[in-house]
């Protein structure tokens, strides 16, 4: 295998380059990376506000996503209403307090683009989400 291409599945980079962008919003807050990823899902997400829906990136256990939901509640960042329907599950929501936080998050991730892509055409990031796309199916497959 390519070393580049190693690289880029291990995903080393992109991590460090994560960890370094992220890391001061993190501390400022007193969040955890998780926490952050929940907060932009939310805000993305609509009516897709439970864990199970949460659990749909396919990058955190439930464990680890009620530890993150109940973290952010007592922080004042989202809002957990129970369903009328079906008690055992709860509709997770921002609250005003997370709408800086996701200011934050969203200005940082654009700048993380824009390092990411710098010099990469459209046409050729295209092609790359095209190629992660099939890449990941394959992987999710094998699994």
């Amino acid at each position: 295998m390519n070393d580049a291409l190693e690289s880029f599945l291990y995903g080393t980079q992109f991590r460090r380059l994560l960890e370094k962008k992220l890391g001061p919003i993190e501390q400022q807050y007193g969040l955890q990376k998780i926490d952050m990823r929940i907060l932009l899902f939310l805000y993305k997400s609509d009516d897709h506000n439970t864990s199970t829906d949460i659990m749909q990136l396919n990058m955190f256990t439930r464990g680890h996503i009620s530890q993150s939901l109940t973290r952010l509640q007592k922080k004042g960042y989202i809002q957990m209403i129970q369903d009328q329907e079906d008690r055992r599950c709860t509709h997770n929501y921002l609250s005003e307090k997370a709408g800086e936080i996701i200011k934050e998050l969203k200005k940082t991730f654009q700048n993380i683009k824009d390092i990411i892509f710098e010099n990469v055409t459209e046409e050729e990031q295209k092609v790359l989400i095209s190629v992660v796309k099939k890449v990941s199916q394959n992987v999710k497959n094998a699994l």
